[in-house]
């Protein structure tokens, strides 16, 4: 009986170490996962998000920091559909995260899930905690070139202003209102607007590099020619 009740302690007393040491690993290998994606390192900074959601258990802070962190990493590696399972799993943890909505909805304004993404627009700039003007900006062109998708020009116009507001020098803003005037049969404004991006974009390290930057040199490039052959002289 002594026996059992001694082997019973030293089991109690090694899951109570081994759960200290969970915690304290978990929070070691998000340091050495967020190192690791400073580096570029993307198999070993997964890994090791990976190993910090199953060491945390119950704390949902750094739980949810793994996700994100996994989301960003799903977006490096070109893997958008695992991306936003990641969020949806932050969110799941902390609801009030305004940034994981938007985020989120970027995500479905790239893949043309347009609706889901004036959705989770919306719930992330009512939630959302300050952001940087820079931020705030790209969210609101973001979020106009989604209702302008759907045909509510009005309200992308509106966007594009609210961009404006918060970052006046935003190619992806003067992008989105050459879009805007471009569907409404204004050649003349699409073309100016699109002229005042593509200079802005060149401004700007890694405008024009990113993943839709070529998108958006191929639509400078569709409305300069247009533009040309209609003031073309007969």
């Amino acid at each position: 009986m002594i026996t059992w009740a001694r082997i019973l302690t030293f089991f109690v007393a090694l899951g109570l170490l081994g759960a200290g040491v969970f915690v304290l690993d978990a929070k070691k290998e998000l340091n050495l996962a967020y190192r690791a994606y400073k580096y570029r390192d993307m198999d070993q900074a997964m890994r090791h998000a990976r190993r910090t959601r199953f060491a945390l258990g119950n704390n949902t802070r750094i739980t949810a920091g793994a996700l994100k962190l996994q989301y960003a990493i799903a977006v490096r590696r070109g893997h958008p559909e695992k991306a936003v399972t990641f969020l949806g799993q932050a969110i799941q943890l902390q609801p009030d995260c305004g940034l994981c909505y938007l985020r989120r909805g970027d995500l479905a304004c790239t893949q043309k899930k347009y609706a889901a993404a004036l959705s989770d627009f919306k719930k992330g700039f009512e939630t959302s905690s300050p952001l940087t003007p820079a931020l705030k900006s790209y969210y609101y062109a973001r979020q106009g070139l989604s209702h302008l998708a759907i045909g509510e020009n009005k309200n992308a116009q509106a966007d594009f202003r609210k961009a404006l507001e918060y970052d006046s020098e935003s190619p992806l803003a003067f992008f989105l209102e050459s879009k805007v005037r471009d569907r409404s049969g204004d050649i003349n404004g699409a073309y100016e607007n699109a002229r005042v991006a593509y200079g802005l974009g060149l401004k700007r390290p890694g405008f024009f590099s990113s993943p839709e930057g070529d998108f958006w040199l191929r639509c400078y490039a569709d409305i300069t020619i247009r533009y040309k052959a209609a003031h073309r002289q007969p």
